[in-house]
């Protein structure tokens, strides 16, 4: 009976509890460059979904088609070491809610042997970022006052030469208020020499149950059990 019990509250928890939606990133995978067509084309015009800062290097980003190197598609988008890209999602953060930003990152081999890091995050400001406030996302994600939370990923040490990878999940998760502003995801190259390479942007969005909420599934697990006696 008391395995019942904490079986049927433990139910009537995971219920509130994994109210999760996925949050649409526009261009997820960069494939809707209409002047890529076929292995080895490219174009330094991105999807109006994404925006660009060059940083100091003023490198530039750019999408393109490398027959079997994606995670997601045909096309990805590659950066040079101090460029960076955004997109705001026009969704506001919510309260007691974990955010978990998904992206997989390319080992193309020599152009990223020097270890290039790749950097990404969620702010809740894009007003700044298209200035020259920034030299590279490593000063974005230094800036408190914007970023929500930012992590780095090695796909040279990490991803077989050649592939994609998921680096890990970046998990960010609000309080009782949350951060004002909307969701904006953050992609960077940061390593010292070649280039980063991204695809397959995911983002999702679960409610996280306040301890009243909590306490209100368990005991819809409790009437549950009388009735079924």
């Amino acid at each position: 009976m008391k395995q019942t019990l904490i079986a049927i509250c433990a139910a009537g928890f995971s219920v509130i509890a994994s109210q999760g939606a996925a949050i649409a990133v526009g261009d997820s995978s960069f494939e809707t460059n209409a002047a890529i067509t076929a292995p080895g084309g490219w174009s330094d015009d991105l999807s109006p979904d994404w925006s660009e800062r060059d940083g100091a290097n003023n490198g530039g980003s750019f999408e393109e088609y490398i027959a079997g190197f994606s995670a997601d598609g045909n096309n990805h988008v590659g950066m040079n070491t101090g460029v960076y890209l955004w997109q705001d999602t026009g969704v506001a953060f919510q309260p007691n809610t974990t955010y978990t930003l998904s992206i997989a990152a390319g080992n193309r081999g020599g152009q990223s042997a020097a270890g290039n890091l790749t950097t990404f995050g969620l702010l809740n400001d894009a007003t700044n970022l298209g200035v020259a406030n920034y030299a590279n996302t490593a000063a974005v994600t230094a800036d408190a006052g914007i970023t929500e939370a930012s992590a780095q990923y090695d796909a040279f040490a990490n991803v077989t030469e050649g592939a994609f990878g998921d680096a890990p999940d970046l998990v960010f998760t609000t309080g009782a208020v949350a951060p004002a502003g909307n969701v904006v995801v953050l992609l960077g190259a940061d390593g010292p020499a070649g280039r980063s390479h991204f695809d397959n942007i995911r983002l999702d969005a679960t409610a996280v149950p306040e301890p009243a909420s909590a306490l209100l599934g368990a005991l819809a697990g409790l009437v549950l059990l009388r009735r079924r006696r």
